[in-house]
C-alpha cells in the first residue's frame, strides 16, 4: 500500500526553471554556476514557503551533477537522484531549531573536514539557521573564515536580522521575495489541472491571498480544502476551512463603505460573525482591497490580488474616488487595524473601525468646511441626515439634478460648490447659477468650471448653456436684523449643512 504524498512535496521544483516568482535568485545562481564563481557560504533569507530549501537542494544538484558544476543539472545521474530523494551522503541537512548548540556545530565542523564520499562538494544545508546560539555562531564562524575547498554551506532563514554581522559578511546573501498572488494562482490552477480536480478561480484567489506569498503554504492549504470539499474546490469551501470571507462578501462591504451606508456595512460584519467567521479576517480583506484600489487609481493595468471578473468594478470605484481620497481611507483603515488587534472583543472593534470608514463622506465635508471650501455632497444623504435643498425662486429640481450629475461623474467638490449657490434657475435656454453671497474663491472655481458644468447640465437634461449671476441681490433687506445677518453668514450655513441642527438664539457681544 502506497501512502499519499502531499502536494507540496509532490510538486517541489526539480529544476531552476520550475521555480515560481524567484527570477532574481535564479539569475544570480545561474550566472555564478555558469562562470564557476562558487561561494563557500550562502545565506538564503525570506518568507517561509518561498523556496529557500528547495533552491538549496537544487544548488547542491548543480554542484554535484555528473555534468557539473552546471546551472542545468540533468536530474538523471546518481548524485541528482540521491539529492532529490534526500539520501545523498555528501549533502547533509541540519535543522538548527533542534540542533542549535555549540556541540552540534562542532560535530558539523568535524564532518566538514572529511572529504566527500563520492561527489564533488560536501554541501551542508542549515535550515532556520538564525536559531543557533551565540556560542554556536562563534564556532560556525571559525570554519566560515577558513573553509575547506570541498565544502559549501547554505544557511536558510526567515529572520536574517538575527545573524551576527560577522556571519553575514562571510556569506553570499540571496534574498527571496514573497511570491505574487497572481503567480500563486497560476501555479495552483496548473497543479489542479494536472491532478485532475476542479479548482474555481475564486477559490484559487482566496487560497493565494490567505497564504500571503507562500507557495508551500498555499499547496498545504489546498490539500486541506480538498479533504474538506470531497470534490470540486470552490470559494465557499476555502472560506469555511480558513475562515476568510468570499470575495462577494468583501465586495458587498465595500459597496456599503463607498456609499456611506453605515447600516448596510455593519449588517455585513454582523452576518459574517453569525456565520462563525472572524470579523478581523473580513477587515483585513477590506484593507487589502483599499490598497488594491489605490494601486488601480494610479495604474489601471496593475495586477491586484482579486478575481479578474471584478476588475472592471474595482477600476470604476478607484477612478470615481481618486488617489487622494483612497490614501486617506487606507490610512484610516490601517489605524483601525491597531484597534482591532488590541481589542478584547475583535467583533466590536471591527464594527467601530468599519463604522469610521463608512462615515468618510461626512468627514470629507467637515474637512472642506475647515478648509474654507463649500462642503462636497454625496449623491445620497448619510442615513439619519436631512438632505440639503435648493433655495430661491427657481425650480428646485434644476439644482438637484445638476448636483446629482456632477456626483455621478465623480466631481464631488464641484457638486458641493453648486449646492452652495443661492439659487439655480432656468432662463430661456440658459441655466443660471445665482452666486451672490459666495466667497470669491468659490465664484472663481465655478467660473473656471463652466464647461464642466455645461456638460453635466446636458447629462442631466438641462440647458447646455450655463451662466453665472454673481451680482444678483444679496441675502437682502433681512440683513438689518442680527439673526438674519448670522443666518446669512457663509460659515454658519456650512456648519449647519454639515452638522445639522438650527440656531436657537443669537446675541451680539459688546
Amino acid at each position: 500500500m502506497t501512502s499519499y504524498q502531499v502536494l507540496a512535496r509532490r510538486w517541489r521544483p526539480q529544476t531552476f526553471e520550475d521555480l515560481v516568482g524567484q527570477e532574481v535568485v535564479v539569475r544570480t545562481l545561474h550566472n555564478a554556476l555558469a562562470s564557476r564563481q562558487i561561494a563557500h557560504a550562502y545565506l538564503f533569507s525570506g518568507l517561509r514557503g518561498v523556496g529557500k530549501t528547495t533552491v538549496a537542494r537544487l544548488l547542491a544538484k548543480a554542484l554535484n551533477c555528473d555534468k557539473g558544476p552546471t546551472p542545468e543539472p540533468c536530474g538523471e545521474c546518481v548524485p541528482c537522484q540521491e539529492i532529490a530523494l534526500g539520501s545523498s551522503l555528501d549533502v547533509l541537512e541540519m535543522d538548527a531549531a533542534s540542533n542549535r548548540g555549540i556541540d552540534d556545530v562542532r560535530e558539523l565542523r568535524e564532518v566538514a573536514r572529511v572529504l566527500p564520499v563520492r561527489d564533488r562538494y560536501r554541501v551542508f544545508i542549515v535550515d532556520e539557521a538564525h536559531q543557533l546560539t551565540k556560542d554556536a555562531f562563534g564556532a560556525l564562524l571559525k570554519i566560515l573564515e577558513e573553509p575547506p575547498a570541498h565544502v559549501v554551506f547554505i544557511l536558510a532563514s526567515t529572520e536574517k536580522d538575527k545573524f551576527p554581522a560577522t556571519i553575514l559578511s562571510r556569506c553570499l546573501q540571496v534574498d527571496f521575495r514573497p511570491i505574487p498572488v497572481e503567480l500563486v494562482v497560476a501555479r495552483l490552477t496548473r497543479i489542479a489541472e494536472k491532478e485532475s480536480f476542479e479548482l474555481t478561480p475564486g477559490a484559487a484567489q482566496l487560497v493565494a491571498r490567505a497564504t500571503e506569498g507562500s507557495l508551500r503554504d498555499a499547496l498545504s492549504l489546498l490539500d486541506r480544502v480538498r479533504a474538506f470539499a470531497e470534490g470540486a474546490v470552490d470559494e465557499n469551501a476555502v472560506a469555511e476551512v480558513v475562515g476568510l470571507p468570499p470575495f462577494e462578501t468583501v465586495l458587498a462591504l465595500w459597496r456599503a463603505l463607498e456609499g456611506g451606508d453605515v447600516a448596510a456595512a455593519l449588517r455585513v460584519v454582523r452576518t459574517e460573525e453569525q456565520a462563525g467567521r472572524e470579523p478581523a479576517a473580513l477587515y483585513e480583506q477590506v484593507v487589502q482591497l483599499l490598497h488594491a484600489l489605490l494601486l488601480l487609481a494610479n495604474d489601471p493595468e496593475v495586477p491586484v490580488p482579486f478575481p479578474a471578473s471584478h476588475r472592471g468594478t474595482l477600476r470604476a470605484s478607484a477612478t470615481k474616488l481618486g488617489s487622494p481620497l483612497l490614501v486617506r481611507l487606507l490610512a484610516l483603515a490601517l489605524e483601525g487595524k491597531g484597534l482591532v488587534a488590541s481589542a478584547e472583543r475583535p467583533g466590536v472593534a471591527v464594527a467601530v473601525a468599519v463604522g469610521r470608514l463608512t462615515l468618510w463622506p461626512r468627514l470629507q465635508r467637515v474637512e472642506a468646511l475647515l478648509g474654507g471650501e463649500p462642503a462636497p455632497r454625496t449623491s445620497s444623504p448619510t442615513p439619519g441626515e436631512t438632505p440639503a435643498t435648493e433655495t430661491g425662486s427657481g425650480p428646485a429640481s434644476a439644482g438637484e439634478r445638476l448636483v446629482a450629475a456632477l456626483e455621478s461623474s465623480g466631481a464631488h467638490l464641484l457638486a458641493g460648490r453648486v449646492g452652495s449657490v443661492r439659487e439655480v434657475s432656468i432662463v430661456g435656454d440658459t441655466l443660471v447659477l445665482h452666486c451672490s453671497g459666495l466667497p470669491a474663491a468659490a465664484k472663481k472655481s465655478l467660473r473656471e468650471a463652466v464647461e464642466q458644468l455645461a456638460a453635466a447640465a446636458r447629462e442631466a437634461g438641462l440647458p447646455g448653456e450655463v451662466r453665472l449671476d454673481e451680482d444678483g441681490p444679496a441675502v437682502g433687506k433681512q440683513e438689518q436684523g442680527l439673526r438674519a445677518r448670522v443666518e446669512a453668514d457663509e460659515g454658519v450655513r456650512r456648519v449647519l449643512e454639515v452638522f445639522g441642527g438650527r440656531l436657537e438664539s443669537v446675541e451680539e457681544k459688546p
